[in-house]
């Protein structure tokens, strides 16, 4: 906890900070958080499918399930990509068949494995690294944290959902419950998704690094991603007249910023720990980044 509260007062350094944002450049993460923007959009609507099959297996209503869960993260998503996903649930999946679910999980690992292996890349850049994984290694790694990912938030989403049913019903536990739940499920999220990140920060590069349960980068990452969702809804909801501009594909454009904001704090992320990892190197003479076995 010591080297982890030293590592964030050292990021808003002017050193830290100059060679983080040099180090975006450099590596291109703009470029690269567009192809990740492109892997999320292809995966998102197939997880809902999958999200409306795994909840199928334990709620009797999942298709209203789960858009009252997407209604509900107005907070988070902007109002034109909330509107977009609600009219997505209504259209496609009302009546889907097996077929249609067993597609949507297919295209949900696929994608989401593609997208991991764009992080991979990134985060080879951040460390200076060169890729020597067998392309079955890289790929099968990319496929479980697909897989995790996907079962994680899937979960999550449940246990929320579970949650303010019980809270909401009538009988149920006292409005002051509702307040107190309300903050709770933010610090959950919150929790939830800088862990991730640190998971995914380990796995990523082709290093052997030392695992930390949350990393500077990832917590850093995790508040870039809340405060980058908040302004982009504050954005499109009041400055950014989309629906003027785009008519229809207003919701789509809206939905896409959000998704190339968070795939870019995913990178920066990474490039965070690199830079501090290195930085870590330089001051104490260890070698705390190093490169995998091509054996191994």
């Amino acid at each position: 906890m010591k080297d982890f509260l030293s590592d964030l007062r050292d990021i808003i350094g002017p050193g830290v900070l100059a060679r983080v944002l040099l180090k975006v450049r450099e590596n291109d993460l703009l470029g690269l958080a567009g192809q990740l923007t492109y892997f999320f959009l292809v995966s998102f609507f197939p997880f809902l499918i999958f999200l409306v099959a795994l909840a199928g297996l334990v709620l009797d209503d999942p298709e209203s399930a789960v858009r009252g869960l997407v209604s509900k993260s107005a907070g988070f998503l902007p109002r034109e990509a909330v509107g977009l996903l609600v009219v997505y649930l209504d259209r496609t999946l009302r009546g889907a068949g097996s077929g249609v679910l067993a597609v949507g999980v297919i295209t949900t690992l696929w994608m989401g494995s593609a997208a991991s292996i764009a992080i991979t890349k990134a985060a080879n850049r951040a460390y200076c690294l060169s890729e020597t994984r067998p392309f079955w290694k890289l790929r099968g790694i990319s496929v479980l944290l697909a897989l995790g990912f996907t079962l994680l938030i899937a979960t999550l989403s449940l246990v929320v959902f579970e949650v303010e049913a019980h809270i909401e019903e009538p009988g149920g536990p006292s409005g002051s419950l509702l307040v107190v739940w309300g903050v709770a499920r933010w610090v959950l999220a919150f929790v939830v998704v800088t862990t991730a990140l640190s998971v995914l920060y380990y796995l990523a590069p082709d290093a052997r690094l030392p695992f930390k349960w949350i990393t500077p980068g990832g917590f850093t990452a995790t508040v870039l991603m809340f405060a980058a969702s908040a302004a982009l809804s504050f954005y499109a909801s009041n400055l950014g007249n989309y629906d003027r501009v785009y008519g229809q594909l207003g919701a789509v454009i809206v939905f896409m910023l959000w998704l190339y904001a968070m795939g870019l704090m995913v990178l920066v992320g990474v490039e965070i720990n690199a830079v501090l990892a290195r930085r870590a190197e330089d001051e104490k003479g260890v070698e705390l980044v190093q490169a995998e076995d091509p054996e191994a």
